[in-house]
């Protein structure tokens, strides 16, 4: 929704809009078998994508991307350096790392991060990205770790006044638009406040489905499972600040 409605001034809209446009929508593909399982910690609590073995999780990563890829190659692209970024970083954005990963975590780490840079490769050359479009798809990328990290700071944040300032991004293909450093704040009511404000609707409503689990369900599989199949919606009203 977010890449939908991208392109307010001193925001650009995302080009190639459409392959953009799926990038967002499909980029965690790589987790929707994954998360049909519920996956459980050893106390009953949901597992987070964080706790996954790089053993399991590469796997899904490049299942998730060959699919993207088969719908819509440049999409295919942005969601091959998303998942690789996690480790080598593309264009100054840093993820959080992974301390010290040995033996199979750090050989699945590096099987993966070897074969995403000949998909990247054999993509470019296919979609016909060089050098000028180098910055075309930087901005993509950019974005869509904006609005992934927008994304994620709703689910685990949520709307008890948090705040913080992204790491400054482009607004624009053009090299002489200045980096700007885009910041959130959730507060009560599910607003999303964004400035400096990059939707072009002045006032975005989205349903985000969503599954809330009463904390005594861990310890009820059967309630747990039933929690988890009942799908809800949460509002989240996203406007300038």
């Amino acid at each position: 929704m977010l890449a939908t409605a991208w392109g307010r001034p001193p925001w650009t809209v995302p080009e190639p809009y459409a392959s953009a446009v799926v990038a967002a929508r499909l980029h965690d593909l790589a987790w929707v078998g994954f998360d049909e399982l519920a996956p459980r910690r050893p106390d009953g609590r949901p597992l987070s994508f964080l706790e996954v073995s790089r053993t399991v999780s590469t796997r899904l990563y490049v299942r998730g991307i060959d699919a993207v890829e088969a719908l819509d190659e440049y999409a295919g692209l942005l969601t091959s350096l998303h998942f690789s970024g996690f480790f080598t970083g593309h264009w100054g954005w840093r993820h959080v790392s992974d301390p010290g990963l040995q033996g199979e975590e750090r050989e699945a780490v590096e099987r993966f991060l070897a074969g995403e840079a000949a998909r990247q490769r054999r993509l470019r050359d296919r979609l016909g990205i060089g050098p000028d479009r180098d910055r075309e798809l930087m901005c993509n990328y950019l974005w869509l770790q904006l609005w992934d990290r927008i994304s994620l700071d709703v689910c685990r944040r949520g709307f008890v006044g948090w705040s913080a300032d992204y790491p400054a991004t482009p607004t624009g293909v053009d090299p002489d638009r200045a980096p700007v450093s885009l910041h959130v704040e959730l507060r009560p009511g599910g607003r999303c406040l964004l400035e400096p404000y990059p939707l072009r609707p002045l006032e975005l409503r989205a349903l985000v489905p969503a599954v809330r689990l009463p904390s005594d369900a861990v310890r009820d599989p059967g309630r747990w499972r039933a929690a988890w199949a009942s799908t809800t919606a949460v509002e989240v009203v996203f406007g300038p600040s």
